[in-house]
């Protein structure tokens, strides 16, 4: 279903333009439906710039007959979602004019397929041994550069013979024993 944004027109003065609503959402193609409360007008619209980016709409300038309804299509191409803009709308060339903030917002994916086996709760991993936790395939990266960070701490500590050195090495020291504990804890 196509949305629809009606304009009144010349509903209480001559060449009145006057939009159903000052906010105008879709997710689509829409069309501008005018309807003219009085005598004959020419109506122009016109997308700002940043609303011309997404809309494109099939007639900008129209005339409208006496006591008439006109519909205008607006395209809506495939494009960057959300856009925002205002529509203009003037008519009896000009002397009068209003603006519809107009929004233009992805369109919800009608039906995601859902796989079957999403209703069934997962099976558990079998819980074994803090060991077999270390030795488990996405472990053994983080073991590796821990042992490789403590060796280098170790042997920094030992060439320089520093106390703040060797501090350091035992803050390295701690880091690993969480990332065991961590991993063990998983």
């Amino acid at each position: 279903m196509v949305d629809t944004l009606t304009v009144h027109l010349s509903r209480g003065e001559l060449h009145e333009v006057a939009p159903a609503t000052a906010d105008f959402e879709t997710d689509g193609p829409f069309e501008l439906e005018f309807v003219n409360h009085g005598r004959a007008a020419h109506v122009h619209v016109h997308p700002d710039d940043a609303l011309a980016r997404g809309v494109s709409v099939a007639e900008s300038n129209l005339y409208v007959e006496t006591e008439s309804t006109r519909v205008v299509e607006v395209a809506v191409p495939d494009g960057p979602r959300p856009l925002r803009g205002t529509l203009d709308v003037s008519a009896g060339y000009g002397a009068t004019e209003a603006s519809v903030d107009v929004g233009i917002v992805q369109a919800p994916d009608p039906d995601l397929p859902v796989d079957e086996t999403l209703a069934e709760p997962s099976a558990e991993k079998p819980s074994g041994s803090p060991v077999d936790a270390l030795l488990d395939e996405e472990s053994l990266p983080v073991l590796g550069l821990g042992a490789v960070a403590l060796l280098l701490a170790v042997g920094a500590a030992y060439a320089i013979g520093d106390l703040v050195v060797a501090v350091g090495a035992l803050a390295v020291l701690a880091g690993v024993a969480v990332a065991i504990y961590a991993l063990v804890a998983e």
